[in-house]
Order: structure tokens, then C-alpha cells, then sequence
């Protein structure tokens, strides 16, 4: 546990030049935008889960150019140290970036006096909510993650970013259609009904996370266990 702890920390630190104050005020500015919007916390999760994706590449980055993956061997980290490891810091960094978002997002719903809504939604709804969205993009985070651990990150780039593209533009027109008249009126009162059952949509979402993750991490495994460095 102690090199596993370790190797999650190595990726923490790696990434954090890249979170520099004028990044990170762009996606507080964009969270609260969305926010008071669309007078819901779920569209913040979604920029904090976005912000988490654009930035598990990163570690792949510098270990590719520094040949780090011939360096962890050297420390002793074997393989399935480092893919397990990955999976970890990539779980976490999605936690702390929902948190992020989510705590200046509740600051201007209060600010703006839209709290009073948001406070009368049951937990149960807003995990939900939440799990569903973090499902989308723990989708295109299992599909980036393997094909890094296969091919590296020069290589991959611009391949697994699609899926992300994809994903971002499909939930951007939901959430900017389904409170309006722009969804059909059958297609908002399904998916309102479907997401007013937090915990139906919390138990679905969680097995399907787990699922994807498992195989993505299998996947990521066989991947790096066949690369030579």
C-alpha cells in the first residue's frame, strides 16, 4: 500500500503545474455559469467531471517524455502498481474536482436566491443526478485510460479525446434543451420521472460505474503488461 500510496501522490503532484489560478478561475466562472443558468447544481458537476477529464492525460504525458515508466520498474513499482495507481488518482481527481465546482456553484445559487429550490430536493435525487452525469464521463475516462496504457499518450491523444467530444457535446445540448421547449415534451417528462428516483438512478448508476471500470482497468492491465520500455 505504501508504493500504491505513493505513486497516486507522484501523479498529484504531476498535474499540478498545470492547475494554475487563471485556469482553475475559468472553471469556477464556467461552473457558476452554468449554475445559475440552469438554476441546478447537476450542470456544475458536469464541468468539474469535464475539468477532471481534460486532465488524466497529463501523467501519461510526462512519464512518456521523461521515461518514467522505466523509472517506476527502477523504484519498484511493477506494473500493476502503476496501472492501479492510475485508476486511483483518476477517481479521486474526478471527487476533489466535483467538490471544487460544487462549492463556489452553491455559493452563487445562494447569492442569486435560487437555493430555495435547490434545498428542497431530497440527497437521494442529487446523487442520483450526479451519478448519472459521472457515468457519462467515467465513460469516456475507461476508453482514454487503456488507450494511453496501450499506445501512450502522443500517440493516443487525439483519438481519445472523441469519445470526450462526443459525451460533451450530447450532455451540452440536453442541458440546454431539456428546460425549455427545445426536448420533446415526452422526452422531458421521461427523463424528469426518471431522474426525480434518485436512488433507482444511484443503484443503476453505480453498477454500470463499476462495471466500466473493472473493464477498463483489465483492459489497461493486458495493455501495459505487453508494452516495453
Amino acid at each position: 500500500m505504501g508504493k500504491l500510496g505513493a505513486f497516486v501522490r507522484l501523479d498529484f503532484v504531476t498535474i499540478k503545474p498545470y492547475f494554475t489560478a487563471k485556469n482553475m478561475l475559468i472553471y469556477v466562472a464556467l461552473a457558476v455559469y452554468m449554475a445559475i443558468f440552469s438554476k441546478s447544481i447537476t450542470s456544475s458537476i458536469g464541468i468539474g467531471l469535464m475539468l477532471a477529464t481534460l486532465n488524466i492525460g497529463y501523467p501519461f504525458a510526462l512519464g512518456e517524455k521523461s521515461n518514467m515508466d522505466a523509472l517506476y520498474a527502477t523504484l519498484g513499482a511493477d506494473r500493476k502498481t502503476v496501472v492501479k495507481g492510475r485508476y486511483i488518482f483518476s477517481l479521486l481527481l474526478d471527487a476533489f474536482a466535483i467538490v471544487f465546482v460544487m462549492v463556489f456553484s452553491l455559493i452563487a445559487l445562494i447569492i442569486m436566491g435560487f437555493f430555495g429550490g435547490f434545498a428542497g430536493v431530497v440527497l437521494t435525487e442529487i446523487l442520483g443526478a450526479t451519478l448519472a452525469i459521472a457515468v457519462l464521463f467515467m465513460f469516456v475516462q475507461s476508453i482514454q485510460i487503456p488507450i494511453f496504457f496501450k499506445f501512450g499518450y502522443a500517440k493516443a491523444r487525439l483519438f481519445s479525446i472523441l469519445p470526450f467530444f462526443l459525451i460533451s457535446a450530447s450532455v451540452a445540448f440536453f442541458v440546454m434543451n431539456a428546460q425549455g421547449s427545445g426536448m420533446p415534451e415526452g422526452v422531458n417528462t421521461s427523463v424528469q420521472n426518471f431522474m426525480n428516483n434518485g436512488l433507482a438512478v444511484a443503484a443503476a448508476a453505480i453498477i454500470i460505474l463499476a462495471a466500466m471500470i473493472l473493464v477498463s482497468y483489465k483492459l489497461s492491465l493486458s495493455f501495459y503488461m505487453k508494452r516495453e520500455f
